[in-house]
Order: structure tokens, then C-alpha cells, then sequence
């Protein structure tokens, strides 16, 4: 079942990588301190709890980074299609 929100992480790491302008694209680093944030006030922190945030960290900058890429690339082919 986490697989699903690791996924999620990625997509809006991609969508806003691809999508948003300037620094709007790190906009998606919020969403998984805020859940660790959720999780840790009942649960406390744990070693599990800092290691699902670096997951999602690491799997969000990776969605973003693809996204930055999907973007120049698609601008380039319409500057090559344009000229």
C-alpha cells in the first residue's frame, strides 16, 4: 500500500517539474514534511518515520529533475519546429 504514495510523490514531483514555473517547482518538498509532520505528533519520530522522508524526498526531486527534462525537451522541439 505505501508503494501508491511513493507514486504520488513522484507524479506531483513530475507534474510540477513539467508544469510549473521557476522555483513553483519545488513546491512539491512541502507535501511529504507536512505528512511527516502529521505522522510524527501521535506517533512520535522514529527511524522509520525519517526514512519514509527520505524516500519521498528523494522519489519527489527525482520526479521533478524528469519533469525539468520532459520540459526543455518539449521546448526545444517546438523552438526546432518554429525555426
Amino acid at each position: 500500500m505505501m508503494f501508491v504514495g511513493y507514486l504520488l510523490f513522484f507524479l506531483a514531483g513530475l507534474g510540477f517539474g513539467f508544469a510549473a514555473p521557476g522555483r513553483a517547482k519545488l513546491v512539491p518538498f512541502i507535501f511529504p514534511f507536512l505528512l511527516a509532520i502529521g505522522a510524527a505528533i501521535p506517533n512520535g519520530i522514529d527511524a522509520t518515520l525519517i526514512l519514509r522522508l527520505i524516500v519521498a524526498l528523494a522519489l519527489t526531486a527525482l520526479g521533478i529533475v524528469l519533469g525539468i527534462l520532459m520540459d526543455q525537451s518539449a521546448q526545444r522541439r517546438e523552438a526546432a519546429r518554429a525555426a
